[in-house]
């Protein structure tokens, strides 16, 4: 069944919107026409995903065998198994003054947060992300946009090291479940050498269950960065960190609920 919110932006962003409407009950591709002329063979949940991002102000286009998704100066590089990023409106939720400052980005994903953060005037952006088949999509979206960054291939653990995580597809909720039939071996790097190492400003971390580390962090070494965005998974991990953070001085000055389970972005400020 289509809402009446699909429907609007089915009109909205597709040329040959009947066409679309009939994937809807069935498993084939159709081609697809967007109002800005791009084609592609899509399934409906295929077609929803793209039109989803086309809605918050995007236009794609074929970028070899990936998408490009432009909104103004910025472009988003990704396969379309990835790309889907785009719809929790980082761009919107992440807006903060970087002018002239140094970024931690702790889960680097396919480097969409560092174009962003670049967007907005970081004079550089450090990058952590584990799994290494992103960083192919990480160096092109660093090109196109011109940033400034350090790309690290390390996650973020308890220790230096190495993890396993089990999981079915490496996508955008790679390791929170740590359940699967396929393994991937990981490098870490503990929260208190990231930031130690990073001298930066302010800081991002999206880890997937990860961030639990940053409560073994000494408080020392946390105000050593002024600002936190993170991503948290559980409400045990939530109440875990809001009591870290006021402890070392820090100020809850936001808090913003995801429609899933208990995700939520929580936003710190050193007093």
């Amino acid at each position: 069944m289509v809402t009446l919110k699909g429907l609007f932006l089915t009109l909205k962003t597709t040329r040959n919107f009947w066409d679309a409407l009939r994937l809807r009950n069935s498993k084939e591709k159709k081609k697809i026409i967007f109002r800005n002329g791009c084609e592609l063979d899509l399934t409906w949940p295929e077609y929803t995903l793209v039109r989803d991002i086309l809605s918050k102000g995007y236009t794609v286009e074929h970028f070899d065998e990936l998408l490009c998704f432009k909104k103004g100066e910025i472009q988003i590089v990704g396969p379309l198994s990835l790309v889907g990023v785009l719809n929790e409106s980082l761009d919107e939720l992440y807006s903060l003054d970087c002018h002239n400052k140094v970024v931690l980005d702790v889960g680097g994903f396919i480097g969409e947060t560092a174009v962003f953060f670049s967007a907005w005037e970081a004079a550089k952006v450090i990058i952590y992300e584990p799994v290494v088949a992103y960083h192919k999509f990480i160096k092109i979206n660093l090109a196109l946009n011109d940033v400034n960054a350090e790309l690290h291939e390390e996650g973020l653990g308890e220790t230096d090291g190495y993890a396993t995580v089990q999981y079915e597809t490496a996508g955008m909720d790679f390791g929170l479940s740590n359940e699967g039939i396929k393994e991937m071996k990981i490098k870490t790097k503990s929260a208190r050498r990231m930031i130690e190492e990073s001298n930066a400003d302010l800081a991002k971390f999206d880890c997937e269950g990860a961030e639990k580390s940053l409560i073994n962090v000494p408080n020392k070494v946390l105000r050593r960065i002024g600002f936190y965005i993170i991503e948290v998974h559980t409400s045990e991990i939530k109440n875990a960190l809001l009591d870290k953070f006021r402890n070392s001085g820090f100020a809850l000055v936001k808090d913003v609920p995801n429609v899933a389970d208990e995700v939520s972005v929580v936003f710190f400020q050193r007093n």
